[in-house]
């Protein structure tokens, strides 16, 4: 093969590894949290300490390449790599071990961390160091070409693999058939980065590459002219603060927004898109347009912060999302016009690559511990605006130039001031509010008292991100009364009403809430109740008193229900109630076919399982049905309909349940919900469901 053919198609070949290692790294992302999430009760807190792990491993693997490049040999880098590689052969299938999952609720965080060492660790490792090694390793066999664009390449892998998993994997394949093809793309990758390897191996014996990579830019670079100090410390606070954004951006949409499913995967998309546009080609970051934009967009967040109840839910997403990807724009922009020369490209990397893991650090151990609200938000938006501007002073000073705007920088300045005041006074304003703030691993929850124009309707709620999740009357004579989504027309208060035994019932109960369902409670039933946040457990005895009022008598189980039921023996249930939300759906293991069969376990033959399916974006009736239809159940579905005078949220409600005698009670017929659609039967398993399906 003539000597420029075989080199344009060893550049192919490092081309698309670097993208297909970046492939297959963001398709294990998604793939691992399908299986851990249901271990950790589904909560948005477990993606962001699956993404401080990943930001970690993703900081080891450039971390090696960057001491193999410096301490050996190019034989022996080869030689090492290849053997890391058979190593990790050992590792598949990359199938968590059940025995991983949690005893206990409180603070899962290490325990979901060491869960993902042992399952992912050398895999996910291996793979992280593709794009450094590579680009490493092309310099130095052709250092006349730009290794940047593999570095864009890799990137624009990640995005596809991210947007797909949830669009073609996720929906088609079960969990196992997942597993196995990333496990057969993995060894492809395996492969090829062998075969590479082996290359670089075979030049560096016949000394056909170079020692020390030279320049590749035309133009010298800003990075020349800088203290090493001030480069580092800007290679490592701008993704630092891009990190931290992302992060903050993704809680804040996920809890305090809205509770859309796959909402998670916009903000990460557009953090990647940005390192494809600011690496693929250096003209594609344009201060001119991204700074200014960067401080409209700032402009539009504070007001967003301020009053966001004015804003419909679209708007919302899209200000936050638009904000998000202006800084990522703004601060990758600037990271690649400080970019080094190849001799330095590992050690830049690893800078990157440990200023995200600051920011993963930051946001999933620290922010919690420090702050009551998402002040990390406010935080990682000042530090974008202000660094961006840091480093286009910084470059304008290094590169003399001569051209002096002094309307721009006062202007911008003042606006920094401005965007830094009022985020400021933004976050007092929230801690000082007469409102008592819980935040942990599973959100942050609040307890609101709110006063209308009529006192005897003022009343405390207890709200988890943008969602209610139960409310108690302040008034003395109301505060038996049964609110929110548990009236006495909704279909959880019609089945505590109708369902009655001579000798007490055992109702189990999934989710707390602030305990409203306790009111329905008899001196002879018994109520036990299953909630994976301690926290709310705290909530509802100290500032509800419906579990200090109840007539029945009643357990509270702080653990995540299914593991919890898999545990004990039979409870031998008259009615199981299922409750339990993460933002504003039951989460998705409490609702697939192996969940519906240790309900039937617990479940007497005659009893009835009421599940709560009101959703803003989720159609559930369908998989209700199909979960009756697979228990061979009758079911119905009651609608309730809102009465602020009575307290009552518009809820629905299904109720399964092998008691015709029970589902024919003219009660319960009167108010089940007539459907002018027939309503389609969908069955989820652990390893196999689609939300797509259901979305509204």
């Amino acid at each position: 093969m003539p000597g420029s053919l075989y080199a344009g198609f060893r550049w192919s070949m490092y081309a698309f590894i670097s993208f297909w290692g970046a492939y297959l790294l963001f398709q294990l992302e998604p793939l691992i949290g399908k299986f851990i999430l249901p271990w950790f009760g589904g909560s948005p807190a477990v993606w962001i300490t699956c993404m401080l792990f990943f930001q970690v491993f993703l900081l080891a693997g450039y971390a090696y390449a960057h001491f193999n490049l410096d301490f050996f040999s190019a034989r022996r880098q080869a030689v090492l790599h290849v053997a890391l590689l058979l190593l990790a052969l050992l590792t598949l299938p990359v199938t968590p071990d059940p025995s991983f999952k949690p005893e206990s609720s409180e603070q899962p965080t290490f325990d979901i961390l060491i869960l993902l060492v042992s399952s992912i660790g050398l895999p996910y490792f291996i793979l992280s160091t593709t794009s450094p090694l590579l680009q490493a390793w092309i310099v130095r066999i052709n250092p006349y070409r730009s290794p940047y664009t593999l570095y864009a390449l890799s990137n624009f892998g990640s995005l596809l693999a991210l947007l797909s998993y949830p669009f073609l994997f996720e929906p088609y394949f079960k969990l196992g058939g997942q597993t196995l093809g990333w496990s057969v793309g993995f060894v492809i990758y395996l492969l090829l980065c062998a075969g590479v390897a082996l290359d670089f191996r075979r030049l560096a014996e016949a000394e056909a590459i170079v020692a020390r990579p030279v320049a590749t830019d035309d133009e010298t670079l800003i990075s020349d002219r800088m203290s090493p100090a001030m480069l580092w410390l800007f290679w490592l606070a701008l993704p630092a603060a891009t990190t931290t954004l992302l992060l903050a951006a993704t809680n804040q949409l996920c809890q305090d927004v809205a509770s859309v499913p796959f909402l998670w995967i916009v903000p990460l998309s557009l953090y990647v898109l940005s390192f494809v546009f600011c690496f693929a080609r250096k003209d594609w970051y344009q201060r001119r347009i991204f700074i200014p934009a960067l401080f409209v967009a700032a402009i539009a967040l504070v007001m967003v912060l301020y009053g966001g109840e004015n804003f419909t839910l679209e708007a919302q997403i899209g200000i936050y999302s638009a904000g998000l990807f202006c800084c990522c724009m703004t601060c990758h922009g600037e990271l690649y016009r400080m970019r080094p020369q190849p001799s330095r490209l590992t050690a830049y990397y690893l800078a990157l690559s440990a200023g995200g893991a600051l920011g993963g650090v930051f946001v999933a151990l620290l922010a919690p511990l420090l702050f009551p609200l998402y002040f990390e938000f406010h935080i990682a938006l000042f530090a974008c605006c202000l660094l961006t501007l840091w480093a286009v002073a910084v470059d304008h000073q290094l590169s003399n130039d001569k051209r002096r705007k002094p309307l721009v920088w006062l202007s911008a300045g003042a606006g920094l001031i401005w965007l830094g005041v009022n985020l400021a006074n933004h976050a007092f304003q929230t801690a000082s509010e007469k409102t008592l703030v819980n935040r942990n691993f599973y959100g942050v929850l609040r307890v609101e008292d709110r006063s209308v124009d009529n006192p005897t309707l003022a009343k405390r709620v207890l709200r988890h991100g943008a969602i209610d999740h139960g409310f108690q009357f302040l008034a003395a004579d109301k505060q038996h009364l049964p609110t929110a989504y548990y009236g006495n027309e909704s279909g959880a208060g019609l089945a505590l009403t109708h369902f009655t035994r001579d000798h007490g019932r055992r109702i189990g109960v999934v989710g707390l809430g602030t305990g409203t369902l306790l009111t329905y409670g008899k001196p002879d039933d018994y109520f036990r109740v299953y909630d994976i946040d301690p926290a709310v457990v705290e909530l509802a005895q100290t500032y509800f008193t419906y579990l200090k009022k109840t007539a029945a008598n009643y357990d509270l189980v702080v653990s995540d229900a299914r593991l919890a039921l898999e545990r004990e023996t039979s409870q031998d249930f008259d009615l199981l109630i299922l409750d339990a939300f993460s933002g504003d759906a039951i989460p998705m293991h409490l609702l697939t076919e192996q969940a519906l069969e240790l309900y039937l376990h617990h479940l007497r033959p005659d009893g009835v399982l009421a599940i709560h399916i009101t959703n803003h974006y989720l159609d559930l009736r369908p998989l209700v049905r199909g979960m009756a239809e697979h228990a061979g159940y009758d079911y119905l579905f009651v609608q309730s309909q809102p009465s602020d005078s009575l307290g009552w949220y518009r809820a629905d409600w299904a109720l399964l349940s092998n008691n015709r005698e029970f589902l024919q009670n003219p009660v319960l017929q009167k108010a089940k919900s007539a459907s002018t659609t027939p309503v389609k039967s969908i069955m989820w398993t652990d390893d196999f469901s689609n939300l797509f399906r259901l979305l509204k």
